[in-house]
């Protein structure tokens, strides 16, 4: 908050005065410092921000490399002192308004503009000379005496300003006193206007007496041009502060005088709150977009961009009718051509107005209840590919507004207070365009519930007639006699619905047909060219692929192999025929997805087949050993196996699974040490990557030794995988996967009671248990001290959670994604801090012993083989220990998004979506 009082010098007698004062009543002054600035003023092209009662400014001061940006309210002046709310950021040099550092900036920036484009509105100049106002040692204030030069087309203004700003230290009392002893002892005028308001009226020519403020006139501009009630009204206020009488206005607008006159009353007892629209406001706690993460620089937009949707993408993702929406969209286009007459919108409103139509449905899959909402939602997470900001937030809000116009008939006088609880984000010139297209919406909606269709539509005196295609009963006259209230308050003209003729009936119906067969024609060739350029694709990749594996081939027939790799030869191939069975047998066409209702016995199996599937895939490459991504991959998939066994247990005869799980375990032995020594080779290879032109042979001692380690234990996986025990574990499981029913257990009990077995009923039980096994850490992670074993422990936990999401993520939604990304982020965390435990741990121990993975012993002589080529591991070691410390100074904000009680409540928010 800023706390000032300002003054206008009237001679400059005084202003020298001033200049030369060494105290101010009884408080001393400091020593002055001049400062030369130029501000400059941004706001979009119809001035949202002022409209939201707010200006921003960029301030270059003289000797500082970058910029201040200030946000600051409008007006705020009251018994001689100015209170205005103020943001400020410094911002660097060559950095936009909008990518500035300070993310409360530039969610404000947002808030006002929704995403539109800021321009320079205006700008000044000032010399000042700064001075701080103390009270012994404390700094009561600071006193700006400032020259200031306006120029706006040729015009040209000077003024000198005297102002005392409040700071911390100082209190009301304190101002109260400096600006009495100023207005009595100098021949000053209380400046009710801020510089920016100053800079304004003389770029406009306004006087400083209006009948609007700075604020209500951006507010009402905005709406002036548009053509209902509130557009009215906003011209009606315009033209009043622009001086014109009732008498002239009636006139000019056709309107009569006692309504212009009742108006003018009403705005000067409630000012804007008339109109339904609101400006900023607090967030909504509800849902509220990030505004700031669209503030990025070119060079980072690569890395922040999320994917944009499709309509038709959208629609089919959430399982919504797509005919529907298709009628939907075509009935509420119609209207809009054909009501054009009052509502005078263009082409970017018709676009969005068939959007809103085409999906306003989309959440009906996800929480039917609240479809608008869950609809709105979805809008604003999945973004309309070719739609800016403010777009979204309008498409968003025509859908949400539905809601309110399903529960009630709104009228004008309803409307107010009810819109005013929407948090739109919108200028209220985009808020009364959304409107009108949702009143549209409303009727069209109606046609589609009751499947008729609009037919021609005229205009009649202060009536529009809109036929109908069906049977109009008595009952269906009003309810759209009633849905159509909003639009005769919006627009003063009563929709009148009448029963189309006969042949009129017949001559729209088969255009309805006509356009629905070339569309379904249109989408058929869609589908077959898809189709082709995925065959086309398919046949390049393998062409590819056989022309790949023969140079392989080729390139490996050059060398001279050794005796024993030849006779190994026959058994390789015997093991790559068994794993074409398998493979076919086992993988499913695609990715495991779940339903509610479904059983969690057969879901686990589906999932292990998925899972043991992917696994065979990424065994050839593990074995040939050309990409370390496919043991990762390997790896991966048998992790996710041993997971899916201790979500399901509960449902799966433990007996019959044991032998399998058995295989895993070995399996996941074998290729655990390689995958290990991959990680740790990768990560000192970055490391080496950061180090000065002369260093990158400073590890060759330690990848020597690693090269040596990973041969051997490379070797040992080669064995167990071309063993004939996990040739058995394959075949038994597989055949295992291909009859699933040994493994389920059965519904009932004994005594044939049911027994809780689908999704639905027990997943919310499942979720709670993994995330008390998460909390349960609190106690031993959240002290001074970590224990590097307990965060180990936590990490597995939380993979174990993580894993359950992800096995239902398809059946809870968008809150599951997020709440995977952020138990992701948590894991990797502890990993990154794991793997540098060990790091540390097995470097220190080369660095002591020359050796890898030495025993204790060996450890505690302190004995050191290696004398030579040390300097850059010791480097390498001290690297890694700052990096573990850094780890554990971040891991108290990794846990917190974790522990919150945000995390509990969007879980249960997901598992609402089972019922």
């Amino acid at each position: 908050m800023e706390i000032e009082s300002k003054f206008l010098v009237m001679e400059e007698t005084d202003f020298q005065a001033l200049e030369n004062l060494s105290k101010l009543a009884s408080y001393s002054l400091s020593e002055a410092k001049i400062q030369l600035n130029e501000d400059i003023f941004f706001d979009t092209e119809n001035r949202a921000i002022m409209a939201s009662g707010y200006y921003l400014r960029v301030r270059k001061s003289s000797g500082e490399d970058g910029s201040w940006v200030t946000i600051k309210s409008l007006g705020g002046f009251e018994d001689g002192t100015h209170r205005r709310e103020e943001y400020v950021s410094f911002l660097p040099e060559g950095i936009p308004v909008l990518a500035c550092p300070d993310s409360r900036i530039r969610d404000l920036i947002f808030e006002f503009t929704a995403g539109l484009d800021l321009f320079p509105l205006l700008s000044l100049k000032q010399k000042r000379v700064i001075r701080q106002v103390k009270m012994g040692k404390r700094i009561i204030a600071e006193a700006y005496l400032d020259r200031v030069n306006l120029k706006n087309k040729g015009r040209e203004k000077h003024y000198n300003e005297f102002e005392i700003e409040l700071k911390s230290e100082g209190s009301s009392e304190d101002l109260e006193t400096i600006r009495l002893f100023l207005l009595k002892n100098y021949n000053l005028a209380e400046s009710t206007f801020s510089k920016f308001e100053k800079a304004f009226l003389f770029m406009e020519n306004l006087p400083e007496k209006t009948f609007l403020n700075l604020r209500e006139r951006a507010f009402c501009a905005q709406l002036a041009d548009q053509k209902n009630v509130y557009g009215k009204q906003a011209q009606i206020l315009t033209e009043l502060d622009k001086g014109k009488s009732c008498e002239d206005l009636s006139l000019l607008l056709k309107v009569p005088q006692t309504k212009i006159r009742v108006l003018r009353s009403e705005f000067k007892e409630k000012r804007l709150s008339i109109f339904p629209f609101t400006t900023y406001k607090e967030k909504d706690p509800e849902f509220h977009i990030q505004a700031g993460k669209n503030c990025i620089s070119k060079k980072e937009k690569k890395t922040l961009e999320f994917k944009q949707w499709n309509p038709e993408s959208l629609l089919e993702y959430y399982g919504a009718n797509k005919n529907q929406a298709k009628k939907s969209r075509e009935y509420a286009l119609t209207l809009f051509d054909g009501l054009s007459v009052c509502h005078r919108l263009g082409q970017e409103e018709r676009k969005l107005l068939g959007l809103a139509a085409f999906l306003k449905d989309t959440g009906n899959s996800i929480f039917p209840g609240e479809s608008a909402r869950m609809s709105r939602e979805i809008l604003l997470t999945h973004p309309v590919k070719g739609l800016r900001l403010h777009e979204i937030l309008m498409l968003a809000l025509v859908i949400e507004l539905q809601d309110l116009f399903v529960s009630h008939y709104v009228s004008e006088k309803s409307l107010i207070p009810t819109f005013k609880g929407f948090h739109t984000g919108l200028p209220p010139g985009l808020q009364n365009k959304t409107l009108m297209l949702a009143a549209i919406v409303s009727i069209s909606d109606l046609f589609t519930s009751l499947k008729i269709q609009p037919g021609k539509i005229r205009s009649l005196e202060n009536i529009l007639e809109i036929e109908i295609i069906g049977d109009v009963t008595e009952k269906t006259a009003k309810k759209f006699e009633a849905q159509s209230k909003l639009w005769k308050s919006l627009y003063g003209k009563k929709l009148l619905f009448s029963q189309a003729a006969e042949k009129e009936e017949i001559r729209i119906s088969e255009e309805f047909e006509i356009k629905e067969i070339k569309t379904k024609e249109s989408e058929i060739k869609e589908t077959e060219t898809k189709e082709t350029e995925t065959k086309e694709t398919e046949t390049k990749e393998t062409e590819t692929k056989e022309t790949k594996t023969k140079k392989r081939v080729g390139e490996e027939k050059k060398p001279e192999k050794k005796q024993v790799e030849k006779e190994k030869k026959p058994e390789k191939k015997q093991a790559s025929r068994e794993k074409k069975p398998e493979k076919k047998k086992c993988r499913p066409d695609e990715e495991v997805t779940v339903k509610p209702t479904d059983s969690m016995a057969q879901l686990a199996c589906r999932i292990f087949s998925y899972q043991f599937s992917c696994m065979l895939s990424h065994e050839e490459g593990t074995i040939k050993g050309e990409e370390i991504e496919e043991l990762h991959d390997m790896r991966v998939a048998v992790r996710r196996m041993r997971a899916a066994a201790k979500v399901f247990e509960a449902y799966l005869d433990s007996e019959q699974l044991e032998p399998h799980l058995k295989g895993l375990r070995k399996t996941l032995g074998s290729l655990g040490e390689v995958r290990d020594l991959d990680v740790f080779r990768e990560t000192a290879e970055k490391y080496l990557k950061t180090l000065p032109l002369g260093h990158e042979n400073d590890l060759d001692p330690l990848f020597s030794v690693l090269t040596e380690e990973r041969e051997k234990a490379r070797k040992n996986m080669l064995d167990y995988l071309d063993s004939e025990k996990y040739r058995s574990f394959k075949r038994d499981f597989s055949d295992t996967l291909a009859s699933p029913e040994i493994l389920i257990l059965p519904a009932t009990n004994k005594k044939h009671d049911a027994l809780p077995h689908r999704v639905r009923e027990v997943l919310p039980s499942i979720l709670y248990a993994r995330l008390a096994d998460i909390s349960a850490y609190s106690e031993w992670v959240e002290g001074p001290y970590l224990s590097v074993e307990r965060l180990h422990r936590l990490r597995i936990a939380a993979k174990g959670m993580r894993y359950t999401l992800e096995f239902f993520e398809s059946v809870l939604g968008e809150d599951a994604k997020t709440l995977i990304k952020e138990l992701k982020n948590l894991q990797d965390h502890l990993g990154n801090l794991h793997d540098a435990v060990i790091a540390v741990d097995l470097l220190g121990s080369y660095l002591r012993t020359g050796e890898w993975s030495s025993t204790e012993s060996e450890k505690a002589s302190g004995e050191k083989k290696y004398s030579e080529g040390t300097e850059g591991i010791e480097a390498y070691l001290e690297y890694r220990e700052e990096e573990l410390q850094t780890l554990f100074n971040a891991f108290p904000d990794a846990w917190k998004n974790i522990c919150n009680g945000s995390f509990r409540e969007r879980i249960e928010n997901a598992v609402r979506k089972l019922y």
